[in-house]
């Protein structure tokens, strides 16, 4: 019963957000985006981008999501505070998450927004689940850093191929996961990184938004492992 419900809520959830999407008020012009060091704007303009398209799996996925997510919780959403803190931040970090992931595939960018708002809500979220325990609350905030770390000695090494966008993303992605264990965000990233991998050789391109994969990693990994 209340397996349905998400996911019916969902499909409306995400229909309403696939329309926003398709409107691509998101795109910006290449002023917008040029940088002090930047001696070409030619290829920054969004606004000059195709179309991306319907986008029809997007209501698809976050029906799914929530669907998985009262699944996976069980139990009445209201038999305690934690289940519907859990049910409840679940709920928002798919569906911004699911936001940014059309968002990067379309122009290949995590826009600050849409992360602030991510982070917020898992930290929010966070705190409230770790109340009391201050262990959990240490060990997310230390795996954060961790992975921010990493990940920004990938895009000094990488000479900006992974975006910062991606290090922010990263470290949301970490505190989230590192709440329920340690191994949820080895897994996480761990199928990121496969899920990547497959993309680049199922498209034969290096370079691939990323963003979309760190999400669906962190959601696998967090519901299931």
């Amino acid at each position: 019963m209340w397996i349905v419900a998400a996911v019916v809520c969902g499909l409306f959830m995400g229909e309403w957000m696939r329309r926003r999407l398709n409107k691509v008020a998101y795109r910006v012009g290449a002023s917008e985006l040029a940088g002090p060091q930047t001696t070409s704007t030619d290829d920054l303009d969004e606004t000059a981008l195709p179309h991306p398209g319907p986008r029809w799996w997007i209501p698809l996925v976050l029906a799914a999501t929530w669907g998985c997510v009262l699944w996976q919780i069980g139990g009445l959403p209201w038999s305690s505070v934690a289940s519907i803190t859990k049910i409840l931040g679940w709920f928002a970090f798919s569906a911004i998450g699911l936001w940014l992931a059309g968002v990067d595939l379309d122009v290949r960018r995590l826009p600050d927004g849409g992360q602030l708002l991510l982070a917020m809500v898992a930290l929010v979220f966070g705190v409230v689940l770790t109340w009391g325990h201050l262990a959990r609350l240490v060990t997310a905030v230390a795996v954060a850093l961790i992975c921010g770390a990493g990940f920004l000695i990938i895009h000094a090494i990488s000479r900006g191929s992974l975006g910062l966008g991606d290090v922010k993303l990263v470290m949301t992605c970490g505190w989230w996961l590192a709440l329920d264990g340690v191994t949820a965000v080895f897994a996480g990233l761990a199928l990121a990184c496969l899920a990547g991998i497959v993309f680049s050789a199922v498209t034969r391109s290096r370079e691939f938004a990323f963003g979309p994969w760190l999400i669906a990693g962190a959601v696998v990994a967090g519901l299931f492992i």
